[in-house]
């Protein structure tokens, strides 16, 4: 049996295609022009519309963090009005009592100092009389060769030690003052002005 092969043929450029007429490549021109206009203007508005989103999704995490915020102060204050005429009973108990028994030892810590700082010379201690005793059986425990004179003007949290150089004022009335003040300023409510200047000036 006899193979046929049959030849293969390939057509000529153009062949067997319609030529477009001017009318039809400006309308396809146009049309492409519209799709390429089309596709830049729905790619802006998905833009867009994606950036909006995310801003109102910013804008509720924003104000959803503020409002925690708020609530976390409220509950703070809540809790510091509540716990402020214990904290200030507690405070006004403790703070006369840590003087009273750290006075003696504040004086003797100042003789120190001022007998490192001029060995050669004898400081003057000034407390009220009934602390006398006390700071000279400290000072003699420690070795520290002062005088104490009793002072009546001064009060019993009160002493004053001097030396050559100068001298050092003690005053832990005024300590505990400071110290009261300082809790109050911290669980006492602030009015809104206090509040807007420490928000302005950290």
């Amino acid at each position: 049996m006899n193979a046929f092969r049959l030849q293969t043929f390939t057509p000529a450029e153009g062949f067997g295609e319609r030529r477009q007429s001017e009318a039809e490549r400006r309308l396809e021109a146009a049309r492409e022009e519209a799709y390429r206009a089309g596709f830049v203007a729905g790619q802006a508005a998905a833009t867009e519309s994606h950036l909006d989103d995310e801003t109102r999704l910013t804008a509720e995490l924003v104000e959803a963090i503020s409002d925690a915020c708020m609530t976390n102060e409220a509950a703070r204050r809540h809790v510091a009005e509540s716990l402020a005429p214990a904290l200030r009973a507690l405070a006004a108990a403790i703070a006369p009592a840590l003087a009273d028994a750290g006075i003696c030892d504040e004086i003797a810590r100042l003789a120190d100092r001022a007998v490192a700082a001029a060995p050669e010379a004898r400081p003057r201690l000034r407390c009220a009389p009934e602390l006398v005793a006390r700071v000279e059986a400290l000072l003699a425990e420690r070795g520290v060769a002062a005088t104490v004179e009793a002072a009546p003007e001064l009060l019993p949290r009160e002493a004053r030690v001097l030396w050559d150089q100068g001298y050092d004022q003690i005053d832990l009335q005024d300590c505990i003052a400071q110290a009261l003040a300082c809790i109050a300023a911290h669980i006492e409510p602030q009015s809104e002005e206090a509040e807007d200047d420490q928000i302005r000036y950290g």
